[in-house]
């Protein structure tokens, strides 16, 4: 399909030198609608495959690149400083925010989205305490294990585990890896925590998720994984199903993924 061979050779960070023939409208539209404008931007600007690119695409998607850029930028220091303010507390940082400083070589690359922090029940109160003077509750959802805040720059929402509606996950916290770039009390996932979250969250669409998500997965299974703890925390969280079929979409996706992709389904 040369819609999906252009995708494919956009979205690797090691791209082929030529463009598969593609109709250039279309692949516009995809990449813009799966939150892949920036990174294939990037590719058609920087490197050789996007020498005999159209003009047009290229203009399109680098005014993508731009927006993507700035908005990520004002929401990484936006969510900053506010992790300055709960200094002490135990907070891990969620989905693209996670990701883009650390799956990513380009903080552009990755739409951020909506901001997601997990704390624990413990902790929540006192992370309201201390955000309340900058920042705005919203509202709560899912009996009050999410609550949002906005300043009006962002808006941040913290829940209890691995997705909004989840319960408090012990084991997230308890592996979550230093996150220095956020603050000393900021954290992300595990690798294996991770690709179970993204996981879950593409579960939460019927795993009819945008694509940027499935490049997310693809760089997890890169990354070291303890097999038989995905295992045994997909069954515990009763995401075997979900996680079963994110696999075979992105070996479908991505085929350099898909040995990975078998081990862990």
């Amino acid at each position: 399909m040369p819609i999906l061979d252009a995708l494919r050779a956009l979205t690797s960070f090691s791209p082929p030198e030529t463009l598969p023939d593609c109709e250039p409208g279309l692949l516009a539209d995809v990449l813009e609608a799966h939150g892949l404008a920036a990174l294939a931007s990037w590719q058609l600007e920087q490197r050789r495959l996007g020498a005999l690119a159209p003009e047009a695409l290229r203009e399109r998607l680098l005014t993508s690149f731009q927006g993507i850029v700035n908005d990520n930028l004002q929401k990484l220091m936006t969510l900053r400083t506010m992790l300055r303010d709960v200094e002490g507390l135990t907070v891990v940082v969620l989905d693209a925010a996670a990701y883009v400083d650390w799956l990513y070589p380009h903080l552009g690359f990755r739409p951020l989205g909506d901001l997601r922090l997990a704390v624990p029940t413990a902790e929540g109160q006192r992370f309201v305490d201390a955000t309340k003077e900058a920042w705005s509750l919203v509202r709560t959802e899912h009996e009050g294990r999410t609550v949002v805040f906005t300043n009006e720059k962002a808006t941040v929402s913290i829940q209890e585990g691995l997705w909004p509606s989840g319960p408090e996950d012990a084991p997230l916290f308890a592996r979550a890896t230093p996150y220095p770039v956020f603050g000393p009390s900021a954290r992300r996932p595990s690798a294996e925590d991770a690709l179970l979250g993204t996981v879950a969250g593409q579960a939460l669409l019927g795993l009819h998720a945008p694509l940027v998500t499935f490049v997310d997965v693809r760089e997890l299974l890169a990354r070291p994984l303890d097999v038989e703890y995905v295992r045994a925390r997909a069954a515990a969280l009763r995401l075997e199903r979900a996680l079963h079929g994110a696999m075979q979409l992105v070996a479908h996706f991505f085929p350099e993924s898909a040995e990975g992709a078998a081990r862990v389904r």
